[in-house]
């Protein structure tokens, strides 16, 4: 297909300039708006930090070291701000050695075959998400363990494995293969129970999507390691309030061999079979498995799901008709994209598990990524979903509008402002709040035209802006944040 290069893109970009400030209780400067009072707490995100390290250019969005930045709202128009780095063991060593040591998830080490053959450990970049369950915060990488962080500074605690139950039990050659176990970047917290539930893809002698449970107080177990026919990625899932849990499972897979052998990064050696349809996985309350089939599609972030009144699993997705490969990354980072570039849909499922069905429907035309909806609508019946992402008449291949989707009419409300990039918008509840979209939304906002990043506040309902700051450096706009009530 034909190739288009975006000067414009090339300057949102910009974006992505290395951190190399960590800050300590900086005061934001409050730029407009009148900051909500009931508004206390702290707004933590996570992403990468660079995308370039000791002059050798990442050749994938998700291989940066993780970041941190944390923003404490006082409820009297005041936000502090903190970043930090995660520091992995990996982190640590490459900035002693003053050199890349590790290959990542898609950017191989400078040398070609000679330098990567058999390098078989990958960086952990702690960079996709947080999680705060269990008395513990965890920075989080899907294809690694988590590491805790201290909430009030920062500093990374350590590794942190649950007691032991994220090290590889399988078999010896297992424990060769993939000695830690992955720990998604998405799990769930079923909203009765305050239990965390969680998966990984764990590569091996026999590829297992290993189910995880962590109690409220922490205490984490393996609940099931369900056999693959092949090491699948998979990035998200559904928890419902029933108890269900739902996967994807496409027929995009790593070349293990491939990639631990040096030939390619991970992500390069990934195969997609199109001929192939996608598995839906679900994993029932009782335990039982239910194997569906759907036409071939990828999903990366899901919406919510829930188990409708007559019993029927509804399954809301971002639906790519096909996989970005490392080479629309690569091509992507450098300003270049299809001019008939298509981005994830938001789509319906129905999963009849009596009669082994999967039904499918668009929710929009709007596309759209880093989906969220209110916290306490989570594995329920909803309404509203809040997302970057952009109307189907917008000119740029760009998800630069902020968007508020209403799932029952298909009709979007957006707020958009030119030359300008914002984050995954993080919903925060009002105070005693009984309408959905009842919330505020917390962001970050990207001006290509000047090269800095806001901190913004803006009504849910109708995405207005109530209240702008400026950090004191351009910042990445990164992956997933959460909210944490003071």
């Amino acid at each position: 297909m034909p190739i288009q290069h975006y000067p414009t893109l090339g300057a949102y970009l910009a974006a992505n300039r290395c951190v190399s400030t960590e800050y300590d209780n900086e005061p934001l400067e409050l730029l407009e708006g009148t900051p909500p009072p009931d508004l206390v707490g702290t707004l933590l995100r996570n992403g990468n930090g660079r995308f370039e390290h000791q002059g050798v250019v990442y050749e994938h969005l998700f291989d940066g070291d993780g970041m941190v930045a944390r923003f404490v709202f006082d409820g009297q128009g005041g936000v502090r701000y903190r970043n930090r780095y995660v520091r992995t063991r990996e982190f640590v060593a490459e900035e002693a050695a003053g050199r890349m040591l590790y290959r990542s998830f898609g950017t191989n080490l400078p040398g070609g075959l000679r330098a990567n053959f058999g390098k078989m450990q990958f960086k952990n970049t702690a960079n996709t998400s947080l999680v705060q369950h269990g008395g513990h915060l965890l920075a989080l990488w899907e294809g690694g363990l988590p590491h805790a962080l201290d909430p009030a500074t920062l500093a990374t605690l350590g590794r942190f494995d649950y007691g032991g139950v994220l090290r590889n039990k399988f078999s010896w050659l297992d424990r060769r293969i993939t000695p830690e176990m992955p720990f998604s970047a998405h799990p769930k917290v079923h909203p009765t129970t305050g239990v965390l539930h969680n998966f990984g893809t764990v590569a091996g002698t026999t590829h297992r999507l290993v189910l995880y449970e962590v109690s409220p107080g922490g205490q984490a177990r393996v609940a099931h390691a369900l056999p693959m026919p092949a090491a699948t990625f998979a990035h998200d899932f559904l928890l419902t309030q029933s108890g269900h849990q739902i996967f994807f499972l496409t027929p995009v897979a790593f070349d293990v061999l491939r990639a631990f052998s040096g030939l390619t990064s991970p992500a390069a050696s990934i195969r997609v079979d199109r001929t192939q349809g996608t598995q839906v996985v679900v994993v029932a309350p009782d335990g039982t498995v239910h194997r569906l089939t759907t036409d071939f599609c990828f999903v990366f972030h899901f919406v919510n799901g829930y188990q409708d009144a007559d019993g029927t699993l509804v399954a809301d997705a971002l639906l790519l008709d096909d996989y970005p490969d490392s080479l629309s990354i690569r091509a992507y980072l450098k300003g270049n994209l299809p001019n008939d570039a298509i981005q994830a849909r938001f789509t319906r499922f129905r999963l009849d598990l009596a009669a082994g069905t999967v039904a499918r429907q668009p929710l929009s035309d709007y596309e759209g990524e880093l989906p969220e909806i209110n916290p306490t609508r989570t594995g329920q019946p909803y309404r509203y979903a809040w997302s970057i992402g952009r109307p189907p008449s917008h000119p740029l291949p760009l998800l630069d509008h902020l968007v508020k989707l209403d799932v029952h009419t298909g009709e979007a409300r957006t707020s958009y402002q030119p030359a300008t990039l914002c984050s995954e918008p993080v919903i925060i509840p009002r105070p005693g709040a009984t309408a959905e979209d009842d919330a505020y939304l917390a962001y970050l906002r990207f001006d290509a035209a000047t090269h800095t990043t806001d901190l913004l506040v803006a009504d849910a309902a109708s995405l207005t802006t109530l209240a702008r700051w400026r950090l004191p450096h351009n910042i990445p706009l990164g992956f997933h944040g959460l909210w944490i009530n003071d």
